[in-house]
């Protein structure tokens, strides 16, 4: 009887260790991890939208699919994701078209209009992306597919000692700031610098700067608000050329129904980082209006004057992107057009139908 045993124990060793190792080599097979290159930290609202995108995937290809990401530039860095991406490096990444001069210009062109809806923009730019003919067959030529968008949010004023909700306001003043944003500011009589946002705060401390173009969670994010006291509302500027792709051939090699649920979870991502978007503007608006730590920021509204003036010389910016779209053979007016009438699209949806999330 014991020899029978012991038979029996070693027979179900013989047939049950083989089942439990065959098992959990098909397991370890099963999940195909897309290697992710995310140039910020693992922190903040597109760290965790990021997350989001890796669950879902997970969740709804059975475990097939996931994100291995890789944070902090440690794989790609802002400047070098594009052509990692063409070059396989990485098979996602999260890109931003203006460090990589010449290869996505069609994307670039949605960063030549002053609005700060984020949905709108976000929406109208991931349709954009995916339907016009343009910006495909740049995609293509990289080998490069477009997944989904980011921003920035809209641009705001963040002023020092004095409110600022006229043009006369800035006259004499010093304030920090880049882009289109540049000219916009000194043609209202404002002289500009140039300063990193993690330097803002000793420039204005130390009275080097009056004020800052920035943003409401940058303010939250960076303690601002300990050195300044007013932020003009001008919702202008953000930036959405500014999104996730992948490489071409990595989708390619995926099933239909793979592509499929990549192609869905583009459209849903680019919802979801739109909604924690305008959610983290209007919260850290309400926070920093309330106080924190006792310190209050007022929320002033520029006269449309002043607006008007500044949005019509920022857009101005877009004669620059003009003149690169025609060196690459490109029908800018088309282009431009085409991206407008996006922007006219989403905002009447918004306008009959609230935020997705609203509804």
């Amino acid at each position: 009887m014991r020899k029978l045993f012991h038979s029996v124990l070693a027979l179900s060793c013989v047939v049950f260790l083989p089942a439990i190792s065959v098992s959990i080599s098909d397991a370890e097979a099963a999940t195909r991890e897309l290697r992710f290159g995310e140039f910020g930290p693992n922190r903040g609202t597109r760290a965790g939208a990021l997350k989001w995108l890796d669950q879902e995937l997970r969740k709804r290809s059975n475990n097939e699919l996931g994100l291995d990401i890789t944070w902090g530039g440690a794989l790609l860095g802002a400047k070098t994701a594009a052509q990692g991406l063409t070059d396989g490096v990485a098979d996602m990444a999260s890109i931003v078209p203006v460090y990589a001069p010449g290869t996505l210009v069609a994307y670039e062109a949605v960063d030549t209009i002053q609005f700060g809806d984020e949905w709108v923009g976000m929406m109208a730019t991931y349709e954009f992306m995916t339907t016009n003919p343009t910006a495909l067959a740049e995609q293509k030529k990289a080998n490069i597919r477009y997944f989904g968008n980011y921003t920035t949010g809209p641009t705001q004023l963040l002023t020092k000692d004095a409110p600022v909700t006229s043009g006369a306001d800035l006259d004499g003043k010093t304030i920090r700031a880049t882009g289109a944003f540049v000219p916009a500011l000194q043609a209202q009589g404002a002289s500009t610098v140039s300063v990193s946002q993690p330097k803002v705060y000793e420039a204005m401390s130390n009275g080097s700067v009056d004020g800052s173009t920035t943003y409401f969670y940058v303010v939250k994010a960076y303690k601002q608000y300990e050195v300044a006291k007013y932020i003009t509302e001008l919702n202008m500027g953000q930036v959405l050329a500014f999104g996730v792709a992948m490489n071409a051939s990595t989708y390619d090699s995926l099933s239909a129904d793979h592509q499929k649920l990549m192609d869905e979870l583009g459209l849903e991502f680019t919802n979801y980082m739109a909604e924690q978007m305008f959610r983290s503007r209007t919260d850290v608006k309400k926070e920093l209006q309330d106080g924190i730590d006792g310190h209050k920021i007022t929320v002033v509204q520029p006269s449309a004057d002043m607006r008007d003036a500044m949005v019509k010389i920022a857009d101005a910016d877009v004669t620059r992107w003009i003149e690169k779209a025609g060196k690459k053979g490109m029908n800018a007016d088309d282009v431009l057009a085409n991206y407008k009438d996006l922007i006219v699209k989403y905002s009447k949806e918004r306008d009959d139908k609230g935020y997705p999330w609203a509804r």
